[in-house]
């Protein structure tokens, strides 16, 4: 049965969002370069990019096989088209290319809600080719939209030659709601440069409080290259878009943005996801914001450099902003870090290549930290002129990092070599950053058509930053394509790029590892209520109704390792985040005794669940049992057992065991039962037990 892929927090349920643009005549990333260039469909005056294509990798983050719908729409919301996936294996990715799409138009430009049975992980890849030369850019398919997207890095004939630009594409993530939108764009001191709609404009029918109308499912598309008269040259500043609530209600979250960088002198692309701010920790925006990646003049043939594009949650406030660099032993800080601190008003941009006290050959990670929530994003570029190369991701806010993350596009020397043959072909990487700077344990597992069994696995560790190349993996065969799980004991972030050889041109692209999915949505209910979990093992009382194994973690996702579950035959069921292939746990039930391994602590908000436990069957040997009685001394507690029992213990919150053992006081020290504690249970009896709870 087909359904929307639901967050897993709060009750929330929205739709995961994929945007893109897609423009021109069917090509596809392995083909050839073709010729010529087209008009781009964008709002305002043409602006020839080349032949425009995207493409959305999806995989599968879930325990079963997925069934994958991918539904576009035109920039009136009006849906045109579909493409779908039956049996998507767990761990695996699967590819929708809009080129190949026979009822898409050329020249279509519009959005895709990708939906499945499964939870997913959505990456899209855009490429222009002009001639011989091809661009490629990527960012990251959302699961939430937002009533505010922050747009960090704006440009509008910014640089020499005043060639760099950004365009954006806005989208209405509602299959039913309309929407009034407010766009301002600020230079990096908040002076509003420009609003759309401006302040004394006659509001739009449809928006009687002001705002322009987007439509359900809608796309508003802006190239600033082509805002001559709204947008100063040399312009490089922020741009916020916020919904303007109707007269009848408050606005929802409903936006979503991707933005494209490009150079008109060059083939020089990127792209980024805009950051969606919420109140709640699952914002896009931080105080404390997790880059995996920083360099200067890395690379004796590319000389890298970075530059952080960092705005603010309110452009009207004054911002203490620091950025901590780890990990070089060149650096000045005893454990190899150098801080650096800076103001900033509305935004900045910041650039690695002009840090005086950065050493060249850098590279490493960083931290930024605020006075208040930052939207981060990080360009990369050559400092060679030769080189068009220009990437771009989003900064992880510290909070989202996890003990797991999704790569849904590797490569390994795939597609075309060239028109010699003599090249590697498409080629990808990631890098894990640790995120608090310490010693992770991780395990990775890649999986793919040509992998014999349809997967492979390794383990290493992580201090500090790590780089993997799969190009140079020996456990990889050529002509990879796939994705990979990435598991750890402490919570990490993950950048990934893919690139080729085989074309001219800028043929890289970033895009940052997925977390499990996290919404904010509306206050819990009055029934949740909060349970502490500390790092390594605990063994808790699930009290929450029936569901699957992610929606019942909700907020405490990210930080949970493994979990347990003890069964009558004395063999544990298991679920291992980002593990679907060996987890037999696919829901939890109320009232389940679970042993949880924790890689950070977190407090579990668990929802009551409406079903009320007044009794428990144990089987004969080990039982782990969630205790609903009152709390009261464990002998009055068990009295109805203590016959059928050999020994109970309890885990203590310094995880020490206690014990109590019936009829013998001397050796025993556990003296009470605390409600909803789970106790380990030794029957004895061959028949088992049946254990009542007193009220």
């Amino acid at each position: 049965m087909r359904r929307w892929v639901w967050a897993a927090a709060g009750g929330i349920l929205l739709p995961l969002l994929a945007m893109l643009l897609v423009f021109g005549t069917p090509r596809g990333l392995k083909a050839e370069p073709t010729d010529p260039s087209i008009t781009a469909a964008v709002v305002g005056q043409p602006y020839t990019l080349g032949v425009e294509n995207t493409s959305l990798r999806v995989q599968n983050a879930g325990l079963f096989p997925a069934s994958v719908i991918a539904d576009y729409y035109d920039p009136d919301g009006v849906r045109i088209a579909e493409d779908k996936v039956d049996d998507l294996p767990a761990g695996a990715s699967t590819v929708f290319d809009q080129a190949e799409q026979p009822d898409l138009p050329p020249g279509f430009a519009g959005s895709a809600v990708v939906t499945a049975d499964q939870p997913i992980k959505t990456v899209i890849l855009k490429y222009i080719q002009n001639g011989d030369i091809l661009s490629v850019g990527a960012n990251e398919g959302l699961s939430a939209g937002f009533n505010r997207i922050y747009l960090p890095l704006i440009y509008s004939r910014f640089g020499p030659d005043a060639a760099w630009n950004t365009r954006f594409a806005l989208q209405n993530v509602s299959s039913a709601t309309s929407a009034c939108v407010q766009m301002t764009y600020l230079s990096h001191d908040g002076t509003v440069v420009f609003s759309e709609p401006l302040a004394d404009a006659p509001p739009d029918p449809a928006c009687p409080n002001g705002g322009l109308p987007l439509p359900a499912g809608g796309v508003i598309l802006r190239n600033q290259a082509n805002m001559l008269e709204e947008l100063p040259e040399q312009f490089e500043g922020s741009l916020i878009v916020e919904t303007v609530p109707s007269a009848q209600e408050e606005a929802g979250e409903l936006l979503a943005a991707g933005v494209d960088i490009f150079n008109s002198g060059r083939p020089s692309f990127a792209s980024y996801r805009g950051l969606g701010w919420d109140p709640s920790e699952t914002s896009d925006l931080s105080t404390a914001v997790v880059v995996p990646l920083v360099s200067k003049n890395f690379g004796e043939n590319t000389a890298w450099n970075t530059k952080l594009a960092i705005s603010t949650a309110d452009p009207t406030q004054t911002t203490e902003v620091t950025v901590t660099y780890c990990c070089d032993e060149r650096l000045p800080e005893a454990d190899g870090s150098l801080r650096k601190t800076f103001t900033v008003q509305a935004s900045t941009v910041i650039d690695q290549g002009l840090e005086p006290e950065l050493p060249d050959g850098f590279v490493g990670s960083a931290v930024i930290t605020g006075e208040q929530p930052l939207a981060v994003v990080q360009t990369m570029a050559s400092a060679l002129p030769d080189k068009a190369s220009f990437l771009a991701f989003v900064g992880i806010p510290q909070s989202t990092a996890s003990t797991s993350a999704w790569l849904p596009v590797l490569y390994k020397d795939a597609g075309w070599k060239g028109p010699l043959g003599e090249a590697a072909g498409w080629n990808s990487w990631f890098r894990v950053q640790v995120a608090n700077g310490g010693t992770a344990n991780i395990q990775v597992t890649y999986y793919g058509d040509n992998l014999a069994g349809g997967s492979i696995t390794f383990s290493d560790s992580v201090t500090g930053s790590k780089t993997f190349d799969q190009h140079t993996d020996p456990l990889l065969p050529a002509d990879f394509q796939g994705a990979a799980v990435i598991t750890s004991d402490q919570p990490i972030a993950v950048v990934a790029g893919i690139w080729s050889d085989a074309y001219q041109g800028d043929v890289d692209a970033l895009f940052t590892g997925f977390g499990p999915d996290l919404f904010s949505g509306p206050p819990p209910p009055d029934n949740t209520f909060p349970v502490s979990l500390g790092f390594g093992w605990n063994i808790v009382c699930y009290r929450g109704p029936e569901q699957p194994v992610e929606s019942a973690l909700a907020n405490a996702l990210n930080s949970v390792v493994a979990i347990y579950r003890l069964r009558p035959d004395q063999q544990f069921d298991k679920w291992f985040a980002g593990r679907p292939d060996i987890s037999t746990i696919a829901s939890l039930s109320p009232y389940d005794s679970l042993f949880i391994l924790m890689g950070s602590g977190a407090t579990w908000q668990q929802q009551t669940s409406s079903t009320a436990q007044t009794s428990v069957n144990l089987a004969h040997g080990w039982n782990t049992v969630c205790y609903t009685g009152s709390t009261q001394d464990v002998e009055t507690a068990t009295a109805d057992i203590s016959s059928q029992v050999g020994v109970i213990y309890a885990l203590g919150a310094n995880l020490v065991w206690s014990r109590f053992i019936p009829a013998r006081p001397d050796i025993s020290d556990l003296t009470q039962l605390e409600q909803f504690s789970c106790p380990l249970i030794l029957v004895t009896d061959a028949s088992g037990a049946t254990w009542t709870f007193a009220p």
